[in-house]
C-alpha cells in the first residue's frame, strides 16, 4: 500500500462517484468541519488508506505524534450509499461530540473521493458488490496501463500487517468508547447550593398576609399635565414594603 494517488489530468472515468462521495461529506458534517477535512486531504495529511468490502480506513496525521485511524463503514448494496448507510468511526477526542463527522473523517472520505475519481470500481469493493473485479485496496492498478503503482509486491506483502495494525487500532478505539460510556454512566451530577435559599426562607411558624383582589381605579386624570405626568411616575414607581 502506498499513500493516497493525487487524479492529474482533466478527464478521469470516476467523476460521478467522486463528486458524489463529496456531496456525501458534506452531508455528514458541518461546513467548519468540512473545510478543515478537506484542506487535510489536500495537504498530504492522510498518510494511508485501506478499500475493503464494507470498509475504508484511513491513518490521518493530526496535530499528536501519533496518526488518528478513521473508519467509513457501509452496509452492502450497489451505487453511492446513502447517510443512512454509513458508520464513521475516528480515534480523535472529537469523534464523540455529536452527530457530525469529525473533520478526519471527511479527510478520509475527500480522499477516497480522488482514488473513486481514478478507479470508479473501488466504490464496488467497498459496497462489497459481487460484481466487483477484485480490487483489495486502493492504488493498486495504474488508471492507464494495469501496472502496480506504488511499488508493487511490497506494498501488497506489507497489506496484511497493515489491516492487522488497523484492526487494533479499531479494537482499542471501541474499548476506550466503552469504557468512557460507563463513566459517564457513573457520574453522578453534584449538588448545587442556592445562595438565596436561606435569604428567601421563612422561619417556621411564620405566614405570608392574605393580599385581595386589587380592583382596577378607572378614575379620570388631572386636567393639568404637569400632575398627571407627576401622578403616572409616581404609580410606574410604586413600591409596597410588608412589616
Amino acid at each position: 500500500m502506498s499513500r493516497p494517488r493525487k487524479p492529474f489530468g482533466a478527464r478521469q472515468p470516476g467523476r460521478l462517484p467522486s463528486t458524489m462521495m463529496k456531496v456525501l461529506a458534506a452531508e455528514m458534517s458541518d461546513p467548519g468541519r468540512l473545510r478543515r477535512g478537506k484542506q487535510y486531504a489536500k495537504d498530504g495529511s492522510v498518510l494511508d488508506i485501506v478499500v475493503e468490502a464494507g470498509i475504508v480506513t484511513c491513518e490521518i496525521q493530526g496535530s499528536r505524534s501519533t496518526p488518528y485511524v478513521a473508519s467509513l463503514e457501509v452496509t452492502a448494496g450497489d451505487g453511492m450509499p446513502l447517510r443512512r448507510d454509513v458508520h464513521a468511526m475516528c480515534t480523535c477526542p472529537d469523534d464523540d461530540w455529536d452527530d457530525h463527522a469529525c473533520k478526519h473523517v471527511l479527510a478520509a472520505m475527500f480522499c477516497f473521493a480522488d482514488e473513486l475519481l481514478i478507479e470508479p470500481s473501488l466504490l464496488d469493493v467497498w459496497r462489497a458488490n459481487a460484481s466487483a473485479g477484485g480490487t483489495d485496496g486502493a492504488g493498486t492498478d495504474d488508471q492507464e496501463g494495469g501496472e502496480v503503482d506504488g511499488g508493487g509486491s511490497d506494498d501488497a506483502d506489507d497489506l496484511p500487517v497493515r489491516r492487522r495494525h488497523l484492526e487494533l487500532v479499531r479494537d482499542g478505539m471501541e474499548r476506550g468508547r466503552a469504557e468512557r460510556r460507563e463513566r459517564l454512566a457513573e457520574r453522578r451530577p453534584e449538588p448545587v447550593d442556592d445562595p438565596l435559599a436561606e435569604l428567601l426562607s421563612l422561619p417556621e411558624g411564620s405566614r405570608l398576609p392574605d393580599i385581595g383582589a386589587i380592583e382596577r381605579d378607572d378614575a379620570t386624570r388631572p386636567s393639568r399635565p404637569e400632575l398627571a405626568e407627576v401622578l403616572g411616575d409616581a404609580v410606574r414607581h410604586l413600591r409596597i414594603d410588608w412589616d
